[in-house]
């Protein structure tokens, strides 16, 4: 086997950061199913590791909002971690570091790695590695986090990848045959082939019918960055996992699963009335899990793993809860109060929720605070915040741990970057230390504004500026910039623009 043991190497990965992955959000998610974070209280130093560090974006935006964490990322594409170590460098970090390893190497000799993490994640890994690489990444986890630590671990799930599982087959098979050098169109064939032999809408073939998720799949091919289809394909390890696979793999690692850092995913009361008493008729927790994603073809996890469990009691658990500080984020008004979520949607009383907002429009709040406002239970305030937070509507306060001018400084730097054709898409919040969504599109309008620009003049700098970089605007320029005016008193709001 080659130096990448199957994984698709021919091409970095894409840069993403991902909020559940930040250390707040992961106490939170423990805090809601009654279990001691790795911390005992917020801005307390710790240790955090992620397995599959990628090209290092995300990583370096946690260690930006974390300056009192220690980061390490590991991987083992030589391009990422080049790319990884550039970024920390150009922002100025000092409290992260990126290291080239094979996880068969270094679970086998891990050296200072073992017991010294709070914090261990692993993004987007599980499922596209071969078994052996899986076991060691699973095993590396186990032996890198503290007792009582928190290993967080996504990916891909079935029944939800069943149909996908036909496209990854035939590519995998007409690129053995006609070698990796053009992927990109290897991929992009066998997404026209599969679509040919669904039928037609009105004639569906017997696959059509079997699959019926299949086509809307094969529509959003052309849609997709190449760099993710091709990452996401074209490992020779790919398979999606039945989720009590995976957890029994975990918990030969002495790894339990405690919770979800999809937040709601935690309250089963809103699953589907129509399966819900079959759900919660099972009381084994892995046979309840797999009920679960059946029940909603589940086709993507972002499990919490322990390694040793801290159960609170129920007046530990609410002065823990009650402490945490929560802030207005992106909240437009609305009348509506509609989640999309992994069980389906799901649709909030618009008073209740809107009368936890209300109680933020001067300033960060505690949830103990929100909780004798809103004359809400502990429970059901608990379900509230984490629609919210799982909506973008709230944040996790975190103001007081930060120097918001350094992260601003932060922010101008990434947003040069992003100017001279990075492909990055978020930037840093300081009030809620989270990274946020920010297009090119809206960092060349913010440009645009620094040089004082208005009206048809700011246009035509967005439309310059995508071509200069060779891409292209959806939509007028008129009604970007209109968005990005309507966009901009939030992000202020939050630091993330001046």
């Amino acid at each position: 086997m080659a130096w990448d043991h199957g994984y698709f190497s021919s091409s970095p990965y894409t840069c993403g950061a991902y909020r559940e992955l930040a250390p707040a959000w992961l106490d939170l998610a423990a805090l809601l199913k009654g279990h001691l974070p790795p911390r005992l209280k917020e801005g307390d130093p710790f240790h955090y590791l992620e397995l599959g560090s990628g090209m290092g974006f995300g990583l370096c935006l946690l260690a930006a909002s974390y300056p009192e964490g220690s980061f390490t990322g590991i991987d083992f594409q030589p391009d990422h971690i080049v790319h990884s170590r550039q970024l920390a460098s150009q922002l100025g970090l000092t409290n992260v570091r990126f290291e080239e390893a094979d996880f068969l190497q270094l679970a086998a000799a891990p050296g200072p790695l073992a017991a010294a993490h709070h914090y261990v994640a692993a993004h987007g890994i599980a499922t596209w590695v071969t078994p052996p690489i899986q076991q060691a990444l699973l095993q590396l986890a186990a032996i890198a986090l503290r007792p009582g630590g928190i290993f967080y671990c996504s990916y891909n799930t079935l029944p939800g990848w069943l149909a996908a599982t036909t496209l990854q087959h035939l590519f995998e098979e007409q690129r053995l045959i006609s070698g990796s050098a053009n992927s990109g169109k290897t991929l992009q064939a066998a997404a026209a082939t599969i679509t040919d032999l669904l039928g037609t809408k009105e004639t569906p073939s017997a696959l059509a019918q079997a699959q019926p998720s299949l086509r809307a799949k094969l529509e959003k091919i052309p849609r997709l960055d190449s760099a993710y289809l091709l990452q996401e394909y074209g490992n020779e390890g790919w398979q999606p996992l039945y989720v009590a696979q995976l957890h029994r793999r975990c918990a030969a690692h002495k790894l339990r699963f405690h919770a979800s850092a999809t937040l709601p995913d935690n309250f089963l009361e809103l699953l589907p009335a129509n399966v819900q008493s079959t759900v919660l008729a099972e009381t084994d927790p892995s046979l309840r899990q797999t009920r679960i994603d059946l029940a909603i073809n589940q086709s993507f996890r972002r499990d919490l793993f322990l390694r040793g469990g801290a159960p609170l009691t129920p007046s530990e658990l609410q002065r823990r809860l009650g402490a945490m500080q929560l802030r207005l984020q992106e909240a437009p008004p609305t009348d509506t109060y509609r989640f999309d979520i992994s069980f389906g949607q799901v649709n909030g009383v618009a008073e209740i929720y809107r009368g936890v907002e209300e109680q933020l429009l001067h300033g960060p709040r505690s949830f103990d605070q929100l909780l004798e406002a809103s004359q809400q239970s502990l429970p059901e305030l608990a379900k509230i915040i984490a629609l919210l937070l799982h909506n973008g509507r709230l944040g996790l306060e975190r103001s007081s741990c930060v120097d918001f001018q350094q992260l601003r400084h932060l922010n101008g730097l990434l947003q040069e970057l992003m100017l001279a054709g990075r492909p990055y898409s978020h930037l840093l919040a300081p009030a809620t230390c989270s990274s946020i969504g920010f297009s090119l599109v809206e960092a060349l309008l913010a440009d645009g504004q620094r040089q004082q620009l208005h009206g048809q003049e700011l246009e035509q700098h967005l439309s310059e500026g995508l071509r200069r970089l060779g891409r292209s605007l959806n939509g007028e320029p008129g009604a970007a910039v209109a968005a990005f005016l309507e966009r901009q008193p939030r992000l202020q709001a939050l630091g993330v623009l001046t």
